[in-house]
């Protein structure tokens, strides 16, 4: 079996404020709660899921208090989470599909609401997100379901992000989504600090949907970028069909494209193509007075998505995603590439072409610190994915290319969530939190690292293996 394959086992049990041993020292200033979400159950009605997008989502807290920390999990008590503990079936998901009829519904009417990929505050509420339309509540204290949000209004989206952008000066978060019908459209939307409804703030219409999975966000504008990675929506409805994503294909003569949108009229600003790649995530964006600025982590192509199939997790050799010596990492998936993309907003005469910069090889999940979203900024964190065995992390310098890293063998670090200190001074004053596997101890540590120096100030060790799981978010405002 894998290094990692600890990370991809169930935990059916859940704990509430699990008093966890530390080493080093957790700095006094750093209170809140960080909730991450991802899936915590791979298994139903006796089988495996398909893919790691579709294990039933379980919350997990870290409660910080006066150099303290404790741990909570609890899975989010979702109607596909209900219907598969108690009639051992799972609804239609990205890859695993349900029965012809289920994903019918779930396409039309009933998306699911196995919300397991992030967490936000959206319209006043704490919500888990996935890429339905389907937003669940939860109470952060607890960790407790609260129901679906319910929006005040109308619009129609099929496909959403789960990654939302938060804006604090205009007291608002952006957000889009896929309509399919008899004509393809994508939406781009605001949701109001104070409630829950989706004001639309642009759209347009497209031929072959393409899988977007994160978008950009400015001051002024929304970047949409689309990959080649396409779909009919007619397929989806075919018996016989697999998950959502299996009815999309790579379509490399088509490009990359950059839509950009402003965000005050809804104009379509600027509309640029270049060389095929793929992603899932942006890490930032800003704007001068002539182009867009994205930074993102690409890919030469949408095999990745295949890579992250549970055959290929579980080290599968019929695969063909399995290889490596006994305890190496064995998966054969390609390293996300963190870069710059520059992106006209006037063509300038020379057909407005799109320029990209490699910044640093070999990253995913990136983050920036919450204040330097949307702006010209310096620092980027990401996992650090060029190792042997075992995954770091990187503070990458995008103005320079340079970067610190931390690595530890046997140790798969997940995303690295910036933390800024209360009064600070600088971009990178604060620290950065990541929830790593300690494969060789089988147990899921927590890392405090110095965000300035990237040196480890501490890690919590739990007594058992975390899931691994995707996104998470650092809400100081919960201390309870």
């Amino acid at each position: 079996m894998p290094a990692y394959s600890p990370g991809f086992r169930s935990r059916e049990s859940e704990c509430d404020r699990l008093d966890v041993p530390v080493a080093g020292e957790i700095p006094a200033w750093l209170s809140g709660t960080l909730v991450r979400n991802g899936p915590g159950r791979f298994e139903v009605g006796g089988e495996r899921v398909a893919h790691w997008f579709d294990g039933l989502a379980m919350l997990r807290a870290f409660r910080f208090d006066d150099g303290t920390v404790t741990y909570s999990n609890r899975f989010l008590r979702t109607e596909t989470y209900r219907s598969a503990v108690e009639e051992g079936e799972l609804s239609s998901q990205f890859a695993t599909s349900g029965s012809y009829l289920r994903r019918l519904k779930s396409f039309l009417t009933d998306p699911t609401d196995n919300a397991n990929v992030h967490v936000a505050r959206l319209g006043g509420e704490y919500v888990a997100l996935t890429e339905t339309r389907r937003r669940v509540r939860f109470d952060p204290a607890d960790l407790s379901t609260r129901g679906d949000l319910r929006y005040r209004d109308d619009l129609t989206l099929h496909h959403v992000t789960a990654h939302l952008q938060h804006d604090p000066e205009r007291g608002e978060t952006v957000g889009y989504g896929t309509e399919f019908g008899r004509r393809n459209r994508y939406h781009v939307y605001r949701v109001p600090d104070d409630r829950p409804e989706r004001v639309p703030v642009a759209s347009v219409e497209v031929d072959r949907p393409a899988y977007v999975h994160s978008f950009a966000l400015t001051p002024t504008y929304a970047v949409l970028v689309e990959p080649p990675y396409v779909v009919n929506p007619l397929r989806f409805l075919l018996p016989g069909g697999g998950g959502f994503i299996d009815s999309y294909r790579w379509r490399p003569e088509r490009g990359t494209r950059f839509r950009v949108f402003d965000r005050s009229s809804g104009e379509l600003v600027a509309d640029r193509s270049t060389a095929a790649f793929f992603f899932f995530h942006t890490a930032n964006g800003f704007e001068t007075d002539d182009e867009v600025v994205v930074d993102l982590v690409a890919y030469d192509d949408a095999t990745i998505v295949d890579k992250l199939f549970m055959s290929a997790m579980d080290g599968d050799a019929e695969s063909g995603s399995a290889g490596g010596p006994e305890g190496s990492p064995e998966l054969d998936a390609a390293d996300g590439t963190l870069a710059r993309f520059r992106v006209p907003l006037d063509d300038g005469g020379d057909g407005g072409e799109v320029e990209r910069e490699t910044l640093y090889r070999g990253t995913e999940l990136p983050r920036v610190a919450p204040a330097a979203r949307g702006s010209t900024y310096r620092y980027a964190y990401g996992q650090a994915t060029l190792r042997e065995t075992g995954n770091g992390l990187a503070k990458v310098n995008v103005e320079t290319g340079e970067a610190l890293e931390w690595w530890e063998a046997g140790v798969y670090a997940g995303e690295p969530i910036f933390v800024p200190r209360p009064d600070a001074d600088a971009e990178d004053c604060g620290a950065v939190l990541s929830l790593a596997l300690d494969a060789d101890n089988e147990r899921s540590v927590l890392l405090v690292l110095d965000a300035e120096t990237f040196e480890e100030r501490a890690r919590a060790t739990l007594p058992h293996v975390v899931p691994f799981g995707f996104h998470g978010e650092f809400f100081p405002a919960v201390t309870d």
